[in-house]
């Protein structure tokens, strides 16, 4: 699968281009000092766990205190985030880390900063954290132009990375000149800070409808799109995989630094700056290679040379050895990374996008966590040098399995929109309240009966994630060579929606698809159907014909 035109390549490899909007850069920024201040704060206490001679284990559970809020709160947040004022919700969630800080701090002050008070903090400083991750990545395509998407989320990926780097670099700088609570306050002034230009910074972005069903409702609809979007899926188990493995260098590399190599903070500090420095040189260097090469060998490679460098780290007991591989990790962790929100970014439609973005977003700091506990308790057992390798070789495994298996592709998929017909969505407006049910008829001749067929197989997938449910296909009992298809939405509104603002170019296409293998179709009718009602019984319906 590749990702665009030789042109689109030149524009989505190029960082300047993206750094030109102001708006865009501006909130970057932002946020550079915001992932800072997590990373900061995520690990000083992990490093204070470490230095009290705490269980890996113990020491893990810091980043799987931050990737936790992920599992329970992204998708309601995607919610909230598809119909809130975002630069609102930014605000918010830095002042929630700000006070998440100064509680840190105020423990330490009090000598009430065991373990689990701390983690707590992180845990606040988490779910801060899915607020400003869901509300950003919904905000990219908003800020640039769609040519720029790539660019942006290469450097965004390259942000969040340099952020994870330089954060336990001045965490450890901190820690050894001044001080834990120090530290803490510190990082809370910088949460204020970011609230300030947010503030100062004004950014309104796309005007969005109104919420037209509850948060539970979104939140199912988006997991029926995935279940019904085999791309989607495909994304999904793809970076869940990677994710499980890769987390072993976040959970261990303190333990690695501390216990096989011999260093302190600072040296901490150093080794993740290494690592960091390879997130920045990613995002400078591998935009137009990403854009020349299939996305799966791309990935593949870049996931090998992850494995090497947990390998390394596992076995080599020597820093300036370990340099180039610290830095091939930090290459290979952005590329992946940014690869996987590039793709949702591109292909998955404007109405659902933040919640599946949501959604990716939990599943990969779901696998965050996992893997931070699964990787601590191996540590346990086997020793810090011997879960690396391990880690290793089940990435390595991965990236075997992906140059074999491959990717589905994403052309054709693109989310354009198109030109809804307004006879429909005038019919649409005119049913009843309540469940309705859509029914088409389809005239098809013996000879195109199997491309029929195979048209029905792609267009049912469409109507069930664009929300319809009890999807059927049955021939006419009267009719020979006549086909109906059914099934029933929740209501007229969310109709509605499947006939303008969810239909895209590319669901329109497998509509053309079907007719085309049709002498005549008929549809939609409308059926009222209320709970005490069968669906096949009528009540007032309104047809229309496509010939």
């Amino acid at each position: 699968m590749r990702t665009g035109t030789a042109d689109e390549a030149d524009q989505a490899g190029g960082v300047g281009a993206a750094l030109r909007v102001r708006a865009f850069r501006l909130l970057l920024a932002v946020q550079l000092m915001n992932a800072v201040a997590v990373w900061v704060h995520v690990v000083g206490v992990q490093w204070l766990l470490t230095e009290r001679g705490e269980s890996a284990t113990v020491v893990a559970l810091a980043p799987a205190a931050m990737a936790v809020p992920f599992l329970l709160l992204a998708l309601p947040v995607g919610v909230v985030v598809s119909h809130a004022a975002r630069e609102r919700l930014l605000v918010r969630a830095a002042l929630a880390s700000a006070l998440a800080a100064a509680t840190a701090a105020g423990l330490i002050a009090t000598d009430a900063d065991g373990a689990v008070p701390l983690l707590l903090t992180v845990l606040v400083v988490g779910a801060a954290l899915v607020v400003v991750g869901v509300a950003w990545q919904s905000m990219l395509p908003e800020l640039v132009e769609r040519p720029l998407v790539p660019a942006a989320v290469l450097l965004d990926g390259a942000v969040f990375n340099l952020a994870r780097a330089v954060g336990p670099l001045v965490a450890g700088i901190a820690l050894g000149l001044s001080g834990p609570l120090q530290l803490f306050a510190g990082i809370s002034v910088t949460f204020i800070v970011c609230v300030g230009l947010l503030l100062l910074a004004g950014t309104p972005t796309t005007a969005r409808p109104g919420r037209t069903e509850s948060v539970l409702a979104a939140v199912c609809g988006a997991l029926w799109f995935v279940r019904h979007s085999p791309w989607t899926r495909g994304l999904l188990v793809r970076m869940i995989l990677f994710g499980l493995p890769a987390s072993a260098l976040w959970a261990l590399v303190s333990l690695a630094v501390h216990d096989r190599l011999g260093l302190g903070s600072a040296g901490f500090g150093a080794t993740m700056a290494v690592i960091g420095g390879g997130s920045v040189a990613a995002a400078l260097t591998l935009g137009r290679i990403r854009a020349r090469v299939s996305v799966h060998l791309f990935v593949a490679v870049l996931s090998g040379g992850y494995a090497l460098t947990l390998a390394a780290l596992g076995l080599v007991g020597e820093i300036g050895v370990l340099v180039p591989f610290l830095v091939l990790g930090g290459v290979g962790w952005v590329a992946v990374q940014s690869t996987w929100m590039m793709l949702a970014h591109q292909a998955l439609p404007d109405w659902v996008r933040p919640r599946v973005v949501a959604l990716l977003l939990m599943l990969f700091q779901g696998t965050q966590a996992l893997g931070a506990l699964l990787w601590g308790a191996v540590a346990d057992l086997l020793g810090v040098g011997p879960a690396l390798v391990v880690a290793a070789g089940v990435l390595a495994g991965y990236s075997v399995g992906l140059l074999v298996v491959g990717m589905r592709s994403s052309a054709g998929i693109e989310p354009l929109p198109t030109t809804p017909d307004p006879a429909v969505a005038a019919l649409v407006r005119d049913a009843g309240e309540g469940a309705l049910l859509v029914r088409y008829e389809y005239v098809v001749s013996a000879t195109a009966a199997e491309s029929f067929r195979r048209a029905m197989d792609a267009l049912r997938l469409s109507r069930l994630r664009t929300g319809a449910r009890s999807w059927t296909l049955a021939p006419h009992p009267q009719h020979p060579g006549t086909w109906v298809e059914t099934y029933v939405v929740r209501d007229r509104v969310l109709l509605l929606e499947q006939e303008t603002s969810r239909l895209t170019v590319p669901e329109s296409r497998l509509r053309d698809a079907v007719r085309s293998t049709t002498t005549r179709s008929t549809g939609p009718t409308l059926i009222l159907a209320r709970p005490e009602e069968s669906h096949d019984r009528p009540a007032p319906r309104r047809r229309r014909r496509h010939t």
